[in-house]
């Protein structure tokens, strides 16, 4: 049986449509990855951008962390500099009343007993007027560089020993009342609490490496494979089998950075992961378009039929949509334009704590938190969305069982093409145990640890606001600086653990005779400062003092043994006594040695005011 053979227009007219549709395809297919390709750049710029602004924040959160560490060792070196006792002793020796083996021999007991109180140190070396050597005690090393301004305090150096042990070295001028020098501490201290910073790279992912380096160069330190190294700075230029990233952030303006390196491939396969999707997308509908058009442009084809194959690709289209609205890890809901959730996915849900039909229909305003969503941010967050379309930052949820959720949240408005909005999709991520982590470190950085009462960096900070809420009402207010008295014999008679009892016992009578809007501070040892904000006259301090000099008359009971102490207290008033921070604590310092001099369990004011007959 023979087949008819095609005629040549016949042949002309396949050839012509199977070009058409070959022509359609690829113009298609060229155009879907061209706009595939100019979404996916931008995109993965920006993710990556994200990634990496997050790894910086968490880079400058460690150097917090460690700056507030090198603060503590600050703080620690200027109350050892500022022991009065022992400083008088130099100031004799400095206009040569004693001898130099004389002022050794009070000094370096005393120094001693004050370093038994501050587990982190290691080693002192006291200096005299002329760096002559006054007492040497605990480890130090053979030989101990002294830091220069304005770097007075701060940690200026670290010390490898032989035996592997990491030692900081501070260094704290001894000066006068009047302000002259008249002797050095060289202090140092165990690095421990240094080093476990240091090797907490959790948070940067796998292959980090922290490195602190000093400005200058000088000096660098890492955690090696077997414990602590300490080298010259090494160039940027090192050769690595991979490359690196490296986030940098100064510890405040102390000459230290604390460098982080990360595996540039992490911020690499992270975008790439979250492009996967979007990407995969787009390759199914370019194919899913060439296949639809290929097919309708085929002259063979039936209408219905032609029909019914775009109506499944549509629906294709609409399941693998759904499908990524279901299986995303992120939580993501859609809503109205006026925040009514039309739709959340089952990550949103299950954050929160909720079914997700529950939530359909209820406004996110319901959602969050009211305690920290004021009315004013929420109205000013709603204008920037719909200004630029898009808006990030930090929500605070309510979740089903009252817990609170910390989201990081993105909220993208969708339009149509003469700019209406037609819906609002909210994505974020938890970040609850992040911040509350934060918050662990913040709160060891800004209270004592023993009586958790604000320490001297928070005492520094709220009195400065203080002075200058005061400057502008035109008011006054009050610094009260407290000495126990008798409690150096507590200590040695019951103990240091005793002592630190008797420290957390003091404080709780302290907080409960002050005003709630009052600050109770300690800045270290036995020594104690109250901010009075505001006082109307100089008798408001007055009868603040008296009231404290009565609650800490009244016997204590320590592991069962009655213990009687006293106080001595020096005020200071703003802006009489004092117009900055540092000028008031001064002040109030000064008055207090007069009081205890004048018989001890009493208050003076640094002007010139009677005081109460001592009890």
């Amino acid at each position: 049986m023979t087949t008819a053979t095609p005629s040549p227009s016949t042949r002309f007219i396949r050839r012509v449509h199977r070009r058409i549709r070959s022509l359609a395809a690829l113009g298609i297919l060229a155009t879907a990855l061209l706009a595939g390709l100019i979404t996916a750049l931008p995109f993965y710029h920006s993710v990556r951008s994200s990634i990496e602004h997050t790894s910086q924040l968490s880079v400058e959160s460690q150097a917090d962390a460690l700056h507030h560490q090198f603060k503590r060792y600050q703080d620690i070196a200027r109350q050892l500099a500022g022991r009065t006792e022992i400083r008088h002793r130099l100031e004799a020796y400095g206009r040569g009343d004693i001898s130099l083996a004389a002022l050794s021999s009070f000094t370096t007991p005393r120094l001693a007993d004050a370093m038994a109180q501050a587990p982190d140190m290691a080693g002192l070396i006291r200096q005299g007027p002329d760096g002559e050597l006054v007492s040497r005690i605990g480890t130090t090393p053979a030989e101990a560089a002294p830091s220069h301004p304005p770097q007075e305090g701060y940690p200026c150096r670290v010390h490898l020993l032989d035996d592997g042990e990491l030692l900081m070295q501070s260094c704290s001028p001894i000066l006068t009342p009047e302000g002259e020098r008249i002797g050095r501490d060289i202090v140092f201290f165990h690095a421990e609490p240094l080093l476990d910073l240091l090797a907490n790279t959790e948070r940067f992912g796998e292959g980090a490496r922290m490195r602190l380096r000093t400005t200058s160069g000088q000096q660098e330190l890492t955690l090696g494979p077997e414990g602590p190294v300490v080298s010259p700075a090494s160039s940027p230029g090192d050769s690595e089998d991979r490359i690196q990233v490296t986030l940098e952030a100064p510890l405040g303006e102390q000459g230290w950075h604390l460098l982080v390196e990360l595996p540039s491939r992490r911020f690499h396969h992270e975008a790439l992961q979250l492009l996967l999707w979007p990407a995969l997308a787009i390759l199914l509908l370019a194919l899913g378009g060439t296949w639809v058009v290929s097919r309708a442009l085929h002259p063979l084809l039936a209408r219905v039929d032609s029909q019914a194959h775009e109506l499944e690709g549509s629906q294709q289209k609409l399941r693998l949509a759904a499908s990524v609205f279901r299986c995303a890890h992120e939580a993501i809901a859609i809503t109205s334009p006026d925040h009514t959730i039309i739709e959340a996915n089952p990550a949103f849900a299950s954050h929160l704590g909720y079914a997700a039909q529950e939530l359909t229909g209820r406004p996110m305003k319901a959602l969050l938190d009211c305690n920290t969503s004021s009315p004013e941010r929420l109205k000013h967050d709603l204008q920037q969305l719909e200004r630029k379309g898009t808006w990030q930052g930090e929500v605070r949820y309510r979740c089903a069982n009252g817990d609170i959720l910390v989201a990081l949240q993105t909220v993208s408005a969708v339009r149509n093409d003469s700019g209406e909005t037609l819906r609002y999709i909210h994505i974020f991520n938890d970040v609850t145990e992040q911040k509350a982590a934060e918050e662990v470190v913040r709160r060891q950085a800004f209270h004592d640890e023993l009586t958790g009462l604000p320490n001297r960096t928070q005492l520094e900070q709220h009195l400065e606001r203080a002075i200058h809420r005061a400057r502008l009402a035109g008011r006054q207010l009050a610094v009260l600086f407290m000495d126990l008295d008798h409690f150096k014999e507590v200590n040695d008679t019951l103990g240091h653990q005793a002592g630190d009892t008797l420290l957390q016992a003091v404080s709780e009578r302290l907080r409960a005779n002050l005003r709630a809007e009052d600050m109770l501070a300690r800045l270290g040892g036995d020594e104690f400062v109250i901010v009075v904000d505001p006082v109307h006259t100089a008798d408001n301090a007055d009868r603040v003092a008296a009231n404290v000099v009565e609650a800490l008359t009244m016997p204590f009971t320590i592991d069962g043994t009655q213990v009687t102490i006293g106080v001595s207290i020096g005020i200071a008033l703003h802006p009489t006594d004092g117009v900055n921070g540092d000028s008031l604590l001064h002040a109030a310092d000064s008055a207090m040695y007069r009081a205890k001099a004048e018989g001890r369990n009493t208050w003076r004011f640094h002007a010139s005011r009677p005081g109460p007959v001592p009890a």
